[in-house]
């Protein structure tokens, strides 16, 4: 007696324990999708408060090499943003033989300012410019984007609230060069 309790008691817990795990599985694959879309130029991406549209990819040659990405950001909230790349800041990254390299410098190409804030369906046109370290010349370039997700009611105060930045795609260039 006491034997079949403890038998059915261990097939119990194995079916329970193959449940959880293929249920854990399928919450992991959802949440961290494995191949991340791919972002083509001219093709608008979602960052969650903006909405990015790379135009040109550009190699810069000069006393410094510079990589320059210009790209439309317009801000699809309602409200002023000095946050369009989320908070923390998660502005789009550049990726060298597999690696981030340091965060850009984001200026605004109508009057060469930093980019401080932007007001609600007003595109900008923006560079995001990274120096290149010495003696790097990519054939390729690839940038990564990322996505703040937006919860109307979120889970500790019942209020409307931007979450973290989750990756969201890819975009490969081939950099044209310039003088």
């Amino acid at each position: 007696m006491l034997r079949t309790i403890l038998l059915r008691l261990m097939a119990t817990a194995g079916v329970s324990a193959a449940v959880l795990l293929s249920w854990w599985w399928k919450i992991e694959d959802a949440r961290a999708p494995k191949v991340l879309p791919t972002a083509a130029l001219n093709q608008p991406v979602d960052l969650g408060r903006s909405l990015f549209t790379p135009q040109r990819v550009t190699l810069e040659r000069g006393a410094t090499d510079q990589i320059m990405l210009t790209a439309v950001i317009e801000n699809v909230t309602g409200a002023s943003q000095s946050s369009v790349f989320g908070l923390p800041a998660k502005p789009p990254e550049l990726i060298l033989d597999g690696k981030g390299v340091p965060p850009a410098e984001i200026i605004l190409l109508r009057d060469h300012a930093p980019l401080a804030q932007i007001e609600p369906r007003m595109p900008e046109e923006i560079a995001l410019i990274w120096p290149l370290p010495a003696g790097q010349v990519p054939s390729e370039i690839r940038f990564g984007f990322s996505k703040e997700r937006f919860k109307l009611r979120d889970n500790l105060y019942g209020q409307s609230s931007w979450l973290g930045a989750a990756p969201t795609a890819i975009l490969t260039a081939t950099p044209e060069i310039l003088p």
